[in-house]
């Protein structure tokens, strides 16, 4: 049983981006000192971007850590809107240039054929994963496990097996593929990185048990300490 969350508020989004890539940075340093190899699960989206500039930039063995997305949008990797396109481009250069990947999306197969075989790939990497980075949406919710996803309840269930999903939704323009909570809890140290007062305000929310927001289930799990870091 672990702690509540933890939620270091910083001055301004450099140093919360600064306070993540220590935290992410340490862990993966930490988890080679005794693994041959390791992961590290990061989220998409607008957020990271300067975590994942300062984090590249880490002397860590990254030929040892392979990197792989919380989600991921049903897109090529030359789309835009690719988180792997974001990973790449960001994380997966400088010092981090020779870090492995392991998509999500695969070419040729729909969305929902997916879960099976990426949760396979993702079993097959030496656990836990080294660190979990997440973000989280001014809707509540995080990788991408939306409010009005059909199968959130089941994605939410801790006491599952873990796995992916595949995730529609009416506000999505794309179908996605997500790992589902429990898959989110293989770690040892997982970051819930969040900028702005209106987000603020619905961790507050998830945090009291408020809300209906999804990531309410991830604040109040006590598998994994949850360690948020927001700044305005």
């Amino acid at each position: 049983m672990t702690s509540a969350p933890e939620l270091i508020a910083c001055e301004d989004r450099a140093e919360a981006s600064r306070v993540a890539a220590d935290l992410l940075g340490g862990a993966i340093a930490a988890r080679l000192k005794t693994m041959t190899s390791t992961s590290l699960v990061v989220s998409g989206g607008t957020t990271p971007g300067d975590c994942f500039d300062l984090l590249a930039c880490r002397p860590l063995d990254w030929g040892r850590v392979t990197v792989l997305p919380s989600d991921e949008r049903w897109v090529p990797a030359s789309s835009p809107d690719s988180n792997e396109a974001l990973v790449r481009s960001r994380l997966l250069r400088a010092r981090a240039a020779n870090g492995q990947f392991l998509p999500l999306f695969r070419e040729g197969i729909e969305p929902e054929a997916a879960p099976p075989v990426v949760a396979a790939d993702i079993a097959a990497l030496p656990p836990p994963h080294a660190a979990v980075l997440l973000g989280m949406g001014a809707d509540g919710h995080f990788a991408s496990l939306f409010p009005d996803f059909d199968g959130l309840e089941a994605a939410l269930d801790t006491s599952a097996a873990p796995g992916c999903v595949a995730v529609r939704t009416d506000g999505s323009p794309h179908p996605r593929i997500s790992l589902d909570l429990p898959a989110l809890l293989l770690t040892d140290t997982l970051v819930l990185l969040f900028f702005g007062d209106e987000k603020r305000a619905v961790y507050n929310q998830a945090l009291a048990g408020e809300g209906g927001y999804p990531v309410q289930a991830l604040l109040a799990q006590r598998q994994v300490p949850v360690q948020a870091v927001w700044a305005p």
